[in-house]
């Protein structure tokens, strides 16, 4: 997202049985509302057991060689003047052909939850990047394969796959090519919403806004970065190469669930399932009408329950809500 965020470098320190020697400072304002100065002594926590952050530097122990924290101008990777949005408290690259935003956009677009290019993994991407095979999203399905065959530890079987990963990739749907492509604001459950309203993702050049803001789910920073990512050339001309590459742009404005067996029925996935990934599950519950929320309470009709079930099949039980198995599950649909 171009954003630029300050992270602090300690010696190693141990807490909880975890070594830490990086922690994020968020943004230039803590930096200065902490008073924080190179060679400083830090007492550092880890909020709730988990992240790490400077609770405050030990002002007493200063020496006076500690150093100001000057924070950068401009960005580290491509040098483009940073820009502060009105509101906010980050600092932004704007450039949008900035290199280390540029790789970043690709293992996103590569990632489970996006398109899920199974062999795309971020070392390979960053490899790929690094040497020139890649500058863009659209390059992925434009690869040298006879230069890769060249690489060290890329065989014959890795390119296979990679190549029916790829394929595959291009028949998923709008709402994951969204996702992918990594706009502003947009989550997975944004690029659902979107997905449904529109038979060609760039009808959405059209779009003003106003209506965007009309969809559910959607207010007016989400709208703006919408309309901007649309009227932006660069955005576009991406969109129409991957069109050429052969993805599918195809919204899904008039289709409906394959049915409503699960129509007004609300589920909650936890543990391990047989066959099923936790994406799958839940997308074969939306194709039947029904709904997946994250955890579990006194809406939720049904636990569809895996191996090594934790804190959410507790809840569950006790609340009184029925659980399923995915062989249940499956029973259900077939009537």
């Amino acid at each position: 997202t171009g954003a630029v965020t300050p992270v602090a470098k300690v010696n190693p320190v141990h807490i909880g049985g975890v070594t830490v020697s990086s922690v994020s400072l968020f943004n230039a304002d803590v930096v200065r509302e902490k008073d924080l100065k190179i060679g400083d002594t830090v007492l550092v926590e880890r909020a709730g057991d988990v992240i790490p952050y400077i609770v405050k530097s030990v002002a007493e122990d200063r020496t006076g060689q500690e150093e100001d924290i000057i924070f950068p101008t401009h960005c580290p990777s491509c040098e483009s003047e940073l820009v502060k949005p009105e509101g906010e408290a980050v600092w932004r690259c704007v450039n949008i052909n900035c290199p280390a935003q540029a790789v970043e956009r690709i293992i996103h677009f590569v990632s489970k939850n996006a398109m899920d290019v199974d062999g795309l993994g971020e070392k390979f991407v960053r490899r790929l990047f690094e040497e020139a095979q890649i500058a863009t999203i659209a390059d992925l399905y434009q690869l040298d394969w006879d230069t890769l065959r060249t690489w060290d530890g890329v065989g014959e079987k890795s390119i296979q796959n990679l190549q029916q990963a790829l394929a595959q990739s291009k028949e998923r749907p709008l709402d994951r090519l969204l996702f992918g492509l990594g706009i502003r604001y947009v989550g997975q459950t944004t690029a659902k919403v979107l997905a449904k309203e529109v038979n060609h993702l760039l009808d959405y050049q059209e779009w003003t806004q106003e209506q965007l803001e009309g969809l559910p789910d959607i207010g007016p920073k989400v709208a703006e970065s919408i309309v901007e990512f649309f009227q932006t050339e660069q955005n576009v001309t991406l969109i129409r190469q991957l069109e050429d590459l052969g993805l599918n742009l195809q919204g899904v404005q008039e289709k409906g669930p394959k049915s409503l067996a699960l129509e007004g029925l609300t589920f909650v996935i936890t543990g391990t399932l047989p066959t099923l990934s936790r994406n799958a599950a839940k997308a074969l519950i939306e194709d039947h009408g029904g709904k997946v929320t994250g955890s579990v309470s006194k809406n939720t009709d049904y636990l569809l329950l895996g191996e090594d079930a934790g804190s959410k099949y507790d809840k569950a039980v006790k609340l009184g809500v029925p659980t399923l198995s995915e062989e249940e599950l499956q029973k259900k649909l077939t009537g």
